[in-house]
């Protein structure tokens, strides 16, 4: 059971932020409700931030996590070396958007910066959501996982709440990967973290009884782990039984729903993991087949 939870983990995370690329970045929820699209499935992006994508592509922050995958799968670990090369090898031609966190180490790349010394100081969520792959292969030791997670962050986000915030979303989804409670897990998990991610957990929480529209706007609909943070906890505690109206109700409320996607898809899919591999999500994602061959090489 638990690599079936493992591998819906991965794909819950790439559907979540494939299927958020359609309205990624729209911060007008009233925009999204007259858009009139196909909910059911990945749309074609109607911003102007995603140009060269359609259906079923990623956002630049998917492509970054199947970047990852790939050089796990080929280094059969997580290397921050091996990573960087590899990561800083797509960007040469790197077609997809560039935050301003990964122009940033980009540039300092290009100039010779090791790979310890070329993290901005972005607060967005995004570097979480892409860490999976390393929870993925390093699942069975805690030890492993919490310091590659912390390397992987700090290569592109030198921020203290995004380690803090890192740390507490692996350490909740190795609890759910076996077969935890999830309210539970958060509750506890966030007793042993700094002030800001206790606050931010009690925020989501007195948020439940509103409507999602009105809950992410009230706690942060934008890219930085301070409000992102609360509005990801809001989702997964509000449907965690139910992948699909999570996800649904995630790119409704706007903003950066993709951020939000792929750490809900990640944590709902392994929950929920009959649905996800059974399911239709997994053929919407153009990139299906490579992920399934990388998926193979690691199990």
């Amino acid at each position: 059971m638990k690599h079936k939870r493992l591998e819906a983990m991965l794909w819950g995370a790439f559907y979540g932020d494939a299927y958020a690329l359609g309205t990624h970045w729209i911060y007008d929820t009233d925009q999204i409700k007259n858009a009139n699209l196909d909910f059911s499935a990945c749309q074609d992006p109607i911003s102007s931030y995603h140009p060269t994508k359609k259906s079923g592509d990623f956002t630049h922050y998917g492509d970054q996590m199947f970047w990852l995958l790939e050089n796990i799968a080929e280094e059969k670990k997580f290397s921050l070396v091996s990573f960087g090369e590899t990561w800083n090898k797509y960007m040469q031609n790197y077609t997809g958007y560039m935050d301003g966190a990964s122009k940033h180490t980009f540039d300092k790349l290009e100039n010779s910066s090791n790979y310890l010394a070329c993290g901005s100081s972005s607060s967005d969520l995004s570097v979480i959501s892409r860490m999976f792959p390393i929870i993925f292969k390093h699942h069975g030791s805690l030890l492993e996982l919490q310091e590659s997670i912390k390397l992987h962050t700090i290569f592109t986000h030198m921020n203290k709440d995004l380690l803090d915030a890192a740390a507490f979303f692996s350490e909740v989804m190795i609890a759910v990967l076996n077969g935890a409670d999830l309210s539970a897990t958060i509750n506890e998990s966030s007793k042993h973290f700094g002030v800001n991610i206790q606050e931010w957990t009690l925020q989501a929480r007195e948020a439940l009884p509103l409507n999602p529209d009105e809950a992410i706007r009230k706690l942060g609909q934008s890219c930085s782990v301070n409000g992102g943070f609360a509005s990801t906890i809001y989702l997964l505690l509000k449907y965690q039984n139910d992948f699909a109206l999570a996800l649904k109700e995630n790119v409704m409320a706007g903003g950066d729903s993709a951020a939000r996607g792929m750490i809900v898809g990640a944590v709902l899919g392994a929950i929920n993991y009959d649905k996800v591999l059974h399911g239709a999500y997994i053929n919407q994602i153009n990139k299906h087949s490579e992920i399934k061959n990388l998926i193979k090489e690691l199990l």
